[in-house]
C-alpha cells in the first residue's frame, strides 16, 4: 500500500483537482441558465442579441467539458500515481486553476467576440486564449505524469497500489491493472490530441485566421480527444459497479479498453492527408461514425446482463449513463445538416460522460477522506441531472428535425408549433438538469466542507 504520507501527499492534490472540476462544472450550470432562457419562447426576446448567447454558450462549453472532463482525469490520474506528487504536479493544477479563471473572466475584460468551432468555440481575445493556452499547458504536464507511470510495472509494497473505488476493489487480485491501464490510455489520447493540435497549428497558422483557423485546428484533436472521454467513462462505470458482479477477466476488460482507445490514438496518420483538406475532415468524420461507439455499447450491454443476473440494480450513475450514451448514438445516425438534431446528439454523448464522472464522484469521496453522501440523495441528483438531459434531448432533436439552426438563440414567439413545443421543452430540461448541477455541487462541497455549507445554507 502507499505509505501515509505518500497518500496523503496525493489525495490532497486530488482534492485540489477535484474541487477545480466541480467548480468548473458549477459555473458552467450558471451560463447554462441564460442560454437556456435565451431558447424559451418569448424569453430569447429579452437578451441582447445573438453575440450574447454565443458568449456565454462559448464559456459553457469550454468549463462543462475541457475543464471538467480534464480536472476529473487530473483527479484520477493523481489518485492512481504511484510517487507522491513532485512540484510538476501542485504546478499543473496552479496552472490549470489559473487558466480557467482567465477563460471564465474574460468576458469581463473585454472578449466578447465568439468564433464558434467546433469541438470548443471560442473568444477571440487575448485573455481567453491566454487562459485557453495555459489550461492546455496543464493538462500536458499531468497527462505526461501519469503516461511516464507505466502500467505493466510490477504492484509493490514500495509503488503502492489503486485504492478502492467504489464498489470494485481495485486491487492488484482484481481489477488494478484493468484500472491502470485505462488511466494510461486516457493519457495518452489526450498527448495525442495535444500533439495533433501542434502539428495542425505548424501546418495552417499561417494560412487561416479567425473562424477558419479554429475550426481546423480543432477538427483533429476533438475528435481524437472523444476517445479519451470514453475511455475514462467506462473506468467510471465499472468503478459504480456492486461488488459481487461477476465481471468478465481482467484480461477481456483490458483487451476492451486498448480496442476502444486504438482509433484515437492511430488517428495521427490522418494528417497526411492535410487538416486543409476536404478529406481530412470527412475522414475524421468517418473515425468518430465507425469506432467510437461499439465498446461503449458492448461493455454496457455486458454489465447490464451482469446485474440481470444477479438481479441487482444498476447504479443510477451507470444505468443513466448508458441510457444517454444510446440515445445520444440513435439521435446521431439522423443528423442531416448544421441543425439542432448535431446539439441533441453530443448532449447525449456528453452527458453520458459527465453523469459517469458524477457518479462517480461520490464514490471517490471517502478515498480522500470524505463521508459519501446519502444514496437517496445521490440518486435524486443523478436523476435531476440524467432525465433533465433527456428533456433537453428530445426538445434539441424536435427543434432539429423542424430545422431550427444550431448554435442560434432562434426566439420562436409564443405561438404554439412543434419547434415553440421542443424549445419549451428544451428549457424545462435544461432547468432540470442544472438544478442537478448545482444540487451535485452543493453534496460535495457539503461533504468536503460540512462547516462552510452549513453557513451557506443558514444565510443563503
Amino acid at each position: 500500500m502507499l505509505s501515509p504520507q505518500r497518500h496523503e501527499a496525493g489525495a490532497q492534490l486530488a482534492l485540489g483537482w477535484l474541487v477545480l472540476a466541480t467548480a468548473a462544472v458549477a459555473a458552467s450550470a450558471l451560463f447554462a441558465i441564460l442560454i437556456v432562457m435565451a431558447r424559451v419562447p418569448g424569453l430569447g426576446a429579452l437578451f441582447p442579441g445573438t453575440e450574447f448567447y454565443r458568449v456565454a454558450l462559448t464559456l459553457h462549453v469550454n468549463l462543462s467539458q475541457w475543464v471538467w472532463f480534464m480536472a476529473f482525469a487530473g483527479m484520477l490520474w493523481s489518485l492512481a500515481a504511484r510517487r507522491a506528487p513532485g512540484g510538476w504536479g501542485w504546478t499543473a493544477l496552479a496552472l490549470a486553476a489559473l487558466g480557467a479563471l482567465l477563460m471564465a473572466a474574460s468576458p469581463a475584460l473585454g472578449a466578447v467576440r465568439p468564433l464558434m468551432s467546433n469541438y470548443m468555440p471560442v473568444l477571440d481575445n487575448p485573455v481567453f486564449l491566454t487562459g485557453l493556452a495555459i489550461y492546455g499547458l496543464a493538462v500536458l504536464i499531468s497527462a505526461s505524469a501519469a503516461l511516464a507511470d507505466w502500467p505493466w510495472r510490477p504492484t509493490g509494497q514500495e509503488s503502492g497500489s489503486v485504492r478502492r473505488i467504489a464498489g470494485a476493489d481495485f486491487s492488484p487480485e482484481s481489477l488494478d491493472g484493468v484500472l491502470r491501464l485505462g488511466l494510461w490510455l486516457a493519457a495518452a489520447v489526450v498527448l495525442t490530441a495535444l500533439a495533433v493540435l501542434a502539428v495542425t497549428w505548424w501546418q495552417v497558422s499561417a494560412s487561416f485566421s479567425g473562424h477558419a483557423l479554429f475550426e481546423t485546428l480543432f477538427w483533429g484533436p476533438g475528435h481524437i480527444w472523444q476517445f479519451c472521454l470514453t475511455t475514462l467513462m467506462l473506468l467510471a462505470w465499472l468503478g459504480l459497479c456492486p461488488p459481487a458482479l461477476a465481471l468478465p477477466s481482467a484480461r477481456r476488460l483490458k483487451w476492451l479498453l486498448l480496442l476502444g482507445a486504438a482509433p484515437g490514438l492511430a488517428a495521427p496518420v490522418l494528417l497526411v492527408l492535410g487538416p486543409a483538406s476536404g478529406e481530412y475532415f470527412v475522414a475524421f468524420t468517418r473515425l468518430m461514425q465507425w469506432t467510437s461507439w461499439e465498446v461503449p455499447l458492448l461493455l454496457g450491454g455486458i454489465l447490464l446482463v451482469l446485474h440481470w443476473r444477479m438481479k441487482a440494480v444498476p447504479a443510477a450513475g451507470f444505468s443513466l449513463s448508458l441510457l444517454l450514451l444510446v440515445c445520444g448514438i440513435v439521435l446521431g445516425t439522423i443528423i442531416d445538416g448544421q441543425t439542432t438534431l448535431v446539439t441533441a446528439h453530443y448532449h447525449g454523448t456528453i452527458g453520458a460522460v459527465t453523469l459517469a464522472f458524477m457518479g462517480l464522484t461520490y464514490a471517490v469521496l471517502p478515498i480522500l477522506g470524505h463521508v459519501m453522501p446519502p444514496p437517496s440523495r445521490v440518486g435524486l441528483q443523478l436523476r435531476l441531472y440524467g432525465y433533465g438531459i433527456l428533456m433537453m434531448m428530445s426538445g434539441l432533436a424536435g427543434a432539429g428535425l423542424m430545422g431550427a439552426p444550431r448554435k442560434m438563440a432562434g426566439n420562436v414567439g409564443v405561438e404554439f408549433s412543434v419547434e415553440a413545443v421542443s424549445r419549451v421543452f428544451l428549457g424545462l430540461g435544461g432547468s432540470l438538469a442544472t438544478a442537478g448541477i448545482l444540487m451535485f455541487l452543493y453534496l460535495v462541497l457539503r461533504q468536503m466542507w460540512p462547516g462552510v455549507s452549513l453557513r451557506v445554507a443558514r444565510h443563503g
